[in-house]
């Protein structure tokens, strides 16, 4: 109390000093308040959990890519009404890369970067995940997403990227199903493919196909090729049709598939068409009549109980069908959130760790275990599907 008089008193006799005190005082409280708003923003910031996504949402594959985001929100929705993760609700952080592989690079690192992104959901197109993955050693930011381009996920044999994950099945598998299938079951010996030769993917599983029905006492009478802005194929196809092919392998993404495949029924081209697991829905809506006498390898069937019960939810809150990308969406969103709650925290090795100790985790297509050293699920059960009058039949499963 004396203390408080004799400084009072002594303010009083100097004028000069009690301005300079006011004027500290001033300072102590703005920075309270600064401090104040700060500590509310951190608060506030540790509500909730960024989870980012990259799709191509206005370019070629754009139906995938929204289908794909649709998928993912459904699953962040499904989470937060049960309490989102780690007690934070789940945002997610979606940004259209225009299938331009720069554009997905600066899309990730402002994830990381600007939004501060705990883990990225990748899209369905190994060029762009093939140009992240050596970057996420530097970054440590996980991306699972589905690449069947082995190099997505693995440096080399038994090396692999320590962020990156994949949930589908290979190139190796899609293109060496497809073969085996046409030729023990279908009975052909003869075939030709179509590509698009910068497509990472599409070359990967060309030449798979390519490989196997080589091996196994088949004949390749042609390969064509082309790129990623063409969209006439007649003289490619003319060169096949030439050739006589009993079985045309076309491994392209939905809409590059879906103009080939028509422009070769226009020229009377009426051999087997086979695919990949591109030629699922809406493939049928786009070819028209052509959609006949089409076989192809998935991942799943689109008949079963959990895939019927996702797509009228899908459609309840879209008012649209959905494409298998949403149902990847939403199994990638499961793996990495399950893994999140496995780890405990969005810490980067624990995350590593939860990740490559993916066991048995159920989504749509099916339960997903990953191999640590492939960072890769294991499960695969290849579906046959048959594209006839306009309708998708399920054949069954095809193992090789």
């Amino acid at each position: 109390m004396g203390l408080d008089l004799g400084f009072t008193v002594h303010c009083k006799k100097h004028e000069g000093v009690d301005w300079i005190v006011k004027k500290l005082v001033f300072a102590a409280l703005i920075m309270v308040i600064v401090l104040s708003l700060s500590g509310i923003g951190t608060i506030a910031a540790s509500k909730t959990i960024v989870i980012g996504t990259i799709q191509d949402l206005s370019a070629t594959n754009a139906l995938w890519g929204q289908s794909q985001k649709r998928g993912i929100e459904m699953a962040v929705e499904d989470y937060n009404k049960k309490g989102g993760l780690l007690g934070r609700q789940i945002v997610l952080k979606a940004y259209d890369f225009k299938l331009n592989v720069q554009e997905g690079i600066n899309a990730y690192k402002r994830l990381v970067s600007e939004d501060k992104a705990e883990l990225v959901l990748g899209p369905p197109i190994s060029n762009l995940l093939l140009a992240l993955a050596p970057i996420t050693e530097t970054t440590k930011v996980p991306i699972v997403g589905e690449a069947s381009d082995t190099r997505a996920t693995s440096q080399r044999p038994g090396k692999p990227w320590t962020y990156m994950f994949a949930s589908q099945p290979t190139c190796e598998d899609y293109g060496a199903t497809m073969a085996a299938y046409a030729m023990n079951e279908l009975k052909m010996k003869k075939f030709a493919v179509i590509y698009n030769k910068g497509n990472a993917w599409a070359s990967q599983i060309a030449g798979a196909f390519v490989s196997y029905v080589i091996a196994n006492g088949g004949d390749v009478v042609g390969q064509e090729t082309f790129n990623w802005t063409d969209t006439d194929f007649r003289a490619q196809l003319t060169n096949i049709k030439n050739r006589a092919p009993e079985g045309l392998f076309v491994p392209e993404y939905l809409m590059q598939a879906s103009q080939i495949t028509k422009q070769a029924r226009d020229l009377g081209m009426n051999m087997t068409i086979l695919g990949p697991n591109s030629f699922t829905p809406p493939m049928v809506d786009l070819i028209g009549a052509a959609a006949n006498n089409i076989y192809f390898v998935n991942n799943c069937a689109f008949d079963t109980p959990k895939a019927i019960e996702f797509t009228k939810r899908f459609q309840a809150k879209f008012n649209d069908n959905p494409t298998v990308n949403a149902f990847f969406g939403y199994d990638n969103a499961v793996i990495a959130f399950e893994a999140i709650k496995r780890a405990k925290t969005t810490s980067p090795d624990k995350l590593v760790k939860a990740l490559e100790e993916t066991k048995n985790v159920e989504g749509i297509i099916y339960n997903y275990t990953f191999n640590p050293t492939t960072h890769r699920t294991i499960e695969f059960i290849p579906t046959i599907i048959k594209i006839e009058d306009g309708k998708y039949i399920t054949v069954g499963p095809y193992q090789r």
